[in-house]
């Protein structure tokens, strides 16, 4: 018997090599299987849908134990590297972006209204050209207040600060009657600009989280070439702020102190040091 087995390449200990063999493949039939349950989430979020991001993104940051912040991706490569975090105003504000486009899909707006991402934020542009305002003029037409009323709706979801600014194209103003009330183009964009506020104010946006600035032509999107061009630049921009921005004001407001602040501390501090003996 035992020379059969020798014979045909089975020798003392075969039954241990086949085990450990079966140990090895199920070890790798785990890890495909663990890579293609990887594949098919990955899959699953490959069209952006902003319910399943938060959603991922959320139990990614607890899982880290990332207070406040949704995390992303946590690396600890070396000490000089961040981790990369998408603050929770940032997908407020791309969850409000989609919201503002299909609202702008629905009403068919595409002309009156733009939207955009800067810096600062959110930007919502209404379009002044002849159609949501009277050409030199800041009085709000019916067609202008239905839109900002929807806006108003919808920016009552979050709670960012809120800027209106009003802009002109570089045409001065030369009607007599038009004078007569705006003296120039910063009158104007200033007028536009405050009278949009008013509106979101009466439609339930707290006053504390808005303000209004005219910028007349100086702030133009494209050059001022032709009446195509300036066209473009005739807007009231609404820009939802990012909160972090907010934030950060706040704490360098609490971080650098008084010129007043600081001779107080300093006074004290030579008293306390001039009434200390040994």
């Amino acid at each position: 018997m035992g020379k059969k087995r020798r014979d045909f390449g089975i020798g003392e200990g075969g039954e241990m090599e086949t085990a450990g063999l079966m140990r090895w493949l199920l070890t790798y039939a785990d890890m495909l299987t663990l890579l293609f349950a990887l594949f098919v989430i990955l899959y699953s979020i490959s069209a952006v849908d902003v319910e399943k991001l938060r959603a991922l993104a959320m139990a990614l940051g607890n899982a880290f134990g990332l207070k406040g912040h949704v995390s992303i991706l946590q690396t600890g490569a070396t000490t000089d590297t961040k981790p990369i975090i998408m603050e929770q105003s940032q997908i407020q504000l791309t969850t409000l972006k989609e919201k503002v486009q299909k609202w702008i899909l629905q009403q068919k707006l595409e002309r009156e209204v733009k939207i955009r991402f800067n810096e600062r934020g959110l930007v919502i542009s209404l379009m002044t050209d002849k159609i949501l305002f009277r050409s030199g003029y800041a009085d709000l037409l019916p067609r202008t207040q239905r839109i900002l009323s929807d806006i108003a709706e919808l920016l009552k979801e979050i709670t960012n600060p809120v800027i209106i600014e009003g802009h002109t194209d570089d045409v001065p103003i030369t009607s007599p009657a038009i004078k007569r009330k705006y003296s120039d183009n910063w009158d104007l964009s200033t007028a536009r600009a405050v009278n949009v506020l008013k509106y979101l104010i009466r439609k339930g946006i707290s006053p504390d989280r808005l303000s209004a600035a005219g910028y007349a032509s100086y702030k133009p999107l494209v050059p001022n070439i032709d009446d195509i061009t300036r066209a473009k630049n005739r807007r009231i921009d609404i820009i939802v702020l990012k909160a972090d921005l907010i934030e950060d004001k706040e704490k360098q407001s609490r971080e650098w102190p008084l010129p007043s602040d600081i001779k107080i501390q300093q006074q004290i501090e030579k008293e306390n040091i001039d009434t200390i003996t040994y």
